[in-house]
């Protein structure tokens, strides 16, 4: 019997290191490339070696900036996922930085056929501060080359940036929309260990107010929403049902296999985690050799982790469902929990969601669901 199974390959490498971004990556060099690609192929046929029931359906490249990739490189790591995988593709994504997307249209000839562009902000202030080396012009550039080349574009667009406001969000997406059917609008979460947090925790850069940052969420989702936009996600959008296929797989806690340094991957049940580490990741501890980080929840984690994730969607969960999976009464065993919720959260027609303008207090309604 086969599964279906996402597959997400993360590209460390950046020609810059965004002042914000705690991903792992690295500068891009070109003997390090060569050998982490030629690992990252040992290592997803090893993992589907061990698993060799699976269709891959998604692939999502990302990273770091894939776009920063030779051509021969990633023609080499898609060649491998086809002579090793069964696949059945439905999307096929990668990501682009506005700064290194000359070679838009030749992806398309790799099979891709979703696109997402790192936009962050039209704000060429912010921009800077921020440390993004592309300019508004540029990404407005990238978005309109792209939407003449693939059926699905969506853009990255961030907030609670500093010096951002209200006005700042609606003008980046009134200039974007034009071009894409997908917008994922993220707040910014920063670590301490980026030169960013170190900026905002020295006091020589000031990022707005939890109300501020709500007031923009707000603003950008009537936008949207004004303009055919569905929410389907807190922090996702999307025309016409174009969602990210391969992002609700992590959501469903559906299968997906990830390959290389710091990816990670949900299998049967079992989360693994590569380290964070190239140097680690080339000496050949991941996945593939079985050298991954590995999790298994308890059925209390699991429960957990299913109503977090769900929450997150705007259609929440049904209650047939979890009740299925887990073999619980949802209702009954978190009577106490949803009635001090029912400012919130909404159970009606076998469903359990957030309430509409409620959606920015998920994580404060999911905490209460922790396992004792």
């Amino acid at each position: 019997m086969t599964t279906n199974r996402g597959l997400y390959i993360h590209i460390p490498f950046c020609s810059i290191k965004c002042a914000y971004c705690d991903f792992y990556s690295v500068a891009i060099d070109t003997d390090l490339v060569e050998r982490y690609a030629k690992e990252q192929k040992k290592e997803l046929s090893l993992v589907l070696s061990r698993y060799p029931q699976t269709v891959i359906d998604t692939i999502y490249i990302g990273g770091g900036t894939p776009s920063v990739l030779p051509i021969s490189i990633l023609e080499g790591i898609v060649g491998h996922i086809h002579k090793c995988a069964s696949v059945n593709i439905r999307e096929f994504t990668i990501e682009i930085n506005p700064c290194s997307s000359d070679n838009l249209a030749y992806y398309k000839s790799l099979g891709v056929n979703r696109v997402s562009i790192g936009v962050q902000t039209l704000n060429p202030q912010i921009l800077k501060i921020i440390g993004r080396s592309h300019t508004p012009g540029q990404a407005l550039d990238a978005l309109e080359r792209a939407a003449g080349i693939y059926p699905n574009v969506s853009a990255d667009l961030m907030l609670g940036l500093p010096g951002q406001n209200v006005e700042d969000v609606g003008c980046a997406l009134n200039k974007v929309m034009p071009f894409v059917n997908h917008i994922s609008q993220y707040m910014l979460k920063l670590s301490d260990d980026t030169p960013m947090g170190r900026a905002v925790n020295g006091g020589s850069i000031a990022l707005p107010d939890d109300d501020a940052s709500a007031d923009m969420y707000d603003a950008g989702y009537s936008i949207m929403r004004q303009n055919g936009y569905a929410r389907y996600e807190i922090s996702n959008f999307c025309k016409d049902k174009n969602y990210s296929l391969h992002n609700l797989k992590y959501w469903n806690r559906e299968d997906y296999i990830g390959i290389g340094a710091s990816a990670h991957s949900f299998i049967e049940g079992v989360r693994y985690e590569n380290p964070s580490d190239l140097t680690s990741y080339l000496g050949g501890n991941h996945l593939g050799n079985g050298k991954a980080n590995s999790i298994i929840l308890s059925k209390g984690d699991a429960l957990f982790e299913y109503i977090m994730l769900k929450l997150r969607l705007e259609d929440g969960f049904s209650i047939d469902e979890i009740n299925g999976l887990f073999g619980i009464d949802f209702l009954a065993r978190y009577d106490m929990e949803i009635k001090s919720l029912c400012g919130i959260l909404e159970v009606s027609g076998g469903r359990v969601k957030m309430k509409k303008d409620k959606m920015l207090l998920e994580s404060y309604a999911a905490r209460r669901f922790l396992p004792d």
